[in-house]
């Protein structure tokens, strides 16, 4: 019986799934007791933080990956649509066990036959993905080593995956541009595992990657709040580490700090355009520390 483990979930989240699956009638699966258990498939939360990185780390070969998400796409194996339920979930699982030995990587297009069909919240590709033309952001959620890239009017980049480090990281606002650089993969080249601290240390300034993929996600920009309509309410978990170059993010924490808004009530309420805050509010989501009320 194949096996699937959990990763980035908290621990109310976490209970929640394995809830939804203990209420499924018999699927064929069962459940890892642990997230570093051996398993077959990863469920893996990718609108937080812990998910992110756990998806960029280092994976069993053939395990098949469902990423969770509200964004529109994902470099997993299937995505399903957050917020989980139990149809998702058991498509989800159904799919699964079509993909499992064969070690596809998913890039958004609709997945072929009744499992995805069944609740219309699976979706995954029967082909890898392209790598001319994709974001910066993609390009992290598959790699898994380290790599340079330099680009015409930005600072060059040093990245380590697995070490979830990037440098330099003195300005971000400096590093907006490659939010939007097109055809990223021909710029990147590879650093070997035993020679990728010496180049952090000589691009200087190592910061977290997760303030990297934050700003990607903030500059990417044209997709709005992820697709939610105008009467959706945000709200935030957490103070978030409001960035000195983004004077405006201080004021829009502060107001979904105190209660679930809109996009345009927040805009009235610090004077940020909807598109700011909106911006905000995709990058938030993506780091984890928002929430759709």
């Amino acid at each position: 019986m194949p096996r699937l483990r959990l990763l980035g979930f908290d621990a109310h989240a976490q209970a929640q799934v394995r809830a939804l699956f203990a209420s499924l009638p018999e699927t064929g699966w069962s459940l890892a007791d642990s997230s570093d258990g051996e398993a077959d498939a990863a469920l893996i939360d990718l609108d937080s933080m812990a998910g992110q990185l756990a998806w960029m780390g280092d994976r069993p070969a053939g395990e098949v990956s469902l990423g969770l998400t509200r964004a529109a796409r994902a470099g997993t194996t299937l995505r399903l649509e957050a917020p989980l339920d139990a149809a998702t979930l058991a498509s989800g699982l159904a799919a699964a066990k079509q993909r499992l030995g064969a070690s596809l990587v998913g890039s958004g297009e609709p997945l072929q036959g009744t499992a995805g069909a069944a609740a219309g919240r699976v979706e995954g590709s029967s082909e890898a993905p392209k790598a001319a033309n994709r974001s910066l952001l993609e390009m992290l959620t598959e790699a898994s080593g380290g790599f340079r890239i330099e680009a015409p009017g930005l600072p060059p980049l040093v990245v380590d995956v697995a070490g979830a480090r990037f440098a330099p990281g003195r300005s971000l606002r400096a590093l907006l541009g490659y939010a939007v650089l097109p055809d990223v993969a021909a710029m990147l080249r590879p650093v070997p595992t035993d020679a990728i601290d010496a180049a952090l240390a000589a691009a200087g300034d190592v910061q977290p990657l997760g303030r990297l993929q934050w700003l990607l996600v903030l500059g990417a920009g044209s997709q709005g709040s992820d697709g939610h309509g105008p009467g959706t309410r945000f709200a935030l978990t957490r103070w978030p580490q409001i960035e000195r170059e983004f004077p405006k993010h201080f004021r829009i924490a502060t107001v979904l700090l105190k209660a679930p808004a809109t996009v345009a009530e927040v805009a009235v309420a610090t004077g940020a355009s909807e598109s700011e805050v909106a911006d905000f509010v995709r990058a938030a989501l993506a780091a984890g520390y928002a929430q759709v009320r």
